[in-house]
């Protein structure tokens, strides 16, 4: 997926941006809209800017939507908002039925390969509404809530949180069992620096150099027993199109991101591996059920070294930072904060790092330098837009999430005493662009001025 979005990339990128009319253009990507409505396929991350369907948006685009401010600025704006409705728009396409009133999905992936230049090209920037995407937080849960008090009250749990989660990190470890490693051979990766030669200076790597990108930084994910809930693996629908995990795949998920930070716009690495399950420690617990995950993000300078590390689960919950560039200081900021791994952590750059997981939480707990001497099992990089339209075997193709960016079978228990923390249903998996990360305040995983926020 990663390779076809990027190919249209480079593409639109060749294209000057004029005035140029093309009346099939725009019937033929209406009636695929209307083939996607009839059909009831929708996606939490497909956001479009509100009058240009082919203009796709999220939270970085919107950002640097502000900054277009030159003309090249701007032509580059378009291209890549069209670029991110061609990655949409396919993966939407994918699950279309085979007939769909004259659109099949292979009619839909001619068209947006034709169309989606034509459409660019006609796009006129001074025209456009500012891109507003909607945050992750449901206001009206808050209000019947009485968030401020129930904010308040939190605080004391909230608290104790972060003294357990660092408590954790120097606590005695468990002892890793097994790991697994990401695959080898890439030729080593170009700075970013020199990826960003662009009007809006992004770092946009191709297809070969993204994956030079991963496999360089990749984590070893080390685990502590031999539980099949402790081991990573493929996402796969069964017959009933329930989500399942097969272990016998060990698969990381990849996505690239970006933010902005002391006046760079700087590339970041995301790597989330899959378990079946949180298992239950008692009946009381609320915390556990179907599915549950880690996502490792890598935040890299534009020479190429890691300024810092963070993590998340599916669900958005226990947001942790792991420093690296050591002038870096963690910032005051508002509501409940993310926990800090205390010290610095190795630059993935020049070792590879190991990544220790808690058994059954599958807290991160200690990120070390890998032991050779355990047995290791290679896993496959996949590109999270898989997750997406995954194949049924019925020969259909569902997405790994509802309408709302949820996976409904990850329900947990805890939210249904923290919705009036404003987050729905709190603790189940969620796509990207969905995480919350705060519980007082509101934060996302995706907020492009994040780093900011986080470092003095």
């Amino acid at each position: 997926m990663y390779a076809i979005r990027n190919a249209l990339t480079v593409l639109l990128l060749s294209l000057p941006v004029t005035a140029l009319a093309d009346t099939p253009c725009e019937k033929g990507f209406f009636a695929l809209q209307q083939a996607l409505k009839r059909a009831d396929i929708h996606d939490a991350q497909a956001q479009a800017l509100p009058g240009y369907p082919h203009l796709g948006v999220n939270r970085w685009l919107a950002f640097l939507q502000q900054q277009a401010v030159s003309e090249s600025q701007q032509q580059q704006w378009i291209r890549l908002a069209t670029a991110e409705a061609w990655r949409d728009q396919t993966v939407l396409a994918q699950r279309l039925p085979a007939n769909s009133n004259g659109v099949s999905p292979q009619a839909a992936q001619k068209l947006l390969a034709t169309c989606l230049p034509v459409l660019a090209a006609r796009t006129d920037f001074s025209t456009l509404p500012q891109a507003e995407i909607p945050d992750s937080y449901a206001t009206w849960l808050r209000v019947i809530g009485m968030y401020p008090l129930t904010a308040w009250l939190a605080t004391g749990s909230i608290d104790n949180y972060h003294q357990d989660m660092t408590a954790r990190f120097t606590s005695p470890a468990p002892q890793p069992r097994r790991q697994y490693a990401p695959p080898t051979g890439a030729p080593a990766p170009v700075a970013p620096q020199t990826l960003a030669s662009n009007p809006l200076q992004v770092p946009l790597p191709d297809a070969e150099q993204w994956q030079a990108l991963l496999q360089h930084y990749g984590p070893v994910l080390a685990v502590a027993d031999t539980q099949s809930w402790n081991t990573p693996g493929r996402v796969q629908l069964d017959d009933t199109h329930r989500p399942v995990i097969n272990t016998q795949q060990p698969v990381s998920y990849s996505w690239p991101s970006w933010t902005h930070f002391r006046g760079q716009n700087l590339l970041q690495l995301n790597y989330q591996f899959w378990f079946s399950q949180r298992p239950k420690s008692g009946w009381l617990d609320s915390y556990a059920g179907t599915l549950d995950g880690l996502i490792w993000r890598v935040t890299l300078k534009v020479n190429g070294e890691v300024l810092f590390y963070d993590s998340i689960h599916p669900c958005g919950c226990y947001h942790k930072i792991y420093p690296v560039d050591p002038t870096l200081t963690a910032a005051e900021m508002d509501g409940d904060k993310p926990v800090f791994y205390p010290g610095n952590v190795a630059d993935a750059r020049d070792q590879r790092l190991a990544l220790l997981l808690e058994p059954d939480t599958h807290y991160l707990v200690r990120v070390t330098a890998v032991d050779d001497s355990l047995p290791t099992t290679a896993y496959q990089l996949a590109d999270a837009d898989d997750l997406r339209a995954l194949p049924a075997p019925d020969g259909s193709v569902d997405s790994l999430f509802n309408a709302n960016g949820l996976v409904p079978i990850s329900k947990r228990g805890e939210r249904l005493f923290l919705w009036p923390m404003g987050v729905p249903s709190a603790g189940a998996m969620r796509q990207p662009g969905e995480h919350a990360i705060a519980f007082k305040g509101r934060r996302h995983f995706d907020d492009a001025t994040l780093t900011d926020t986080l470092f003095e």
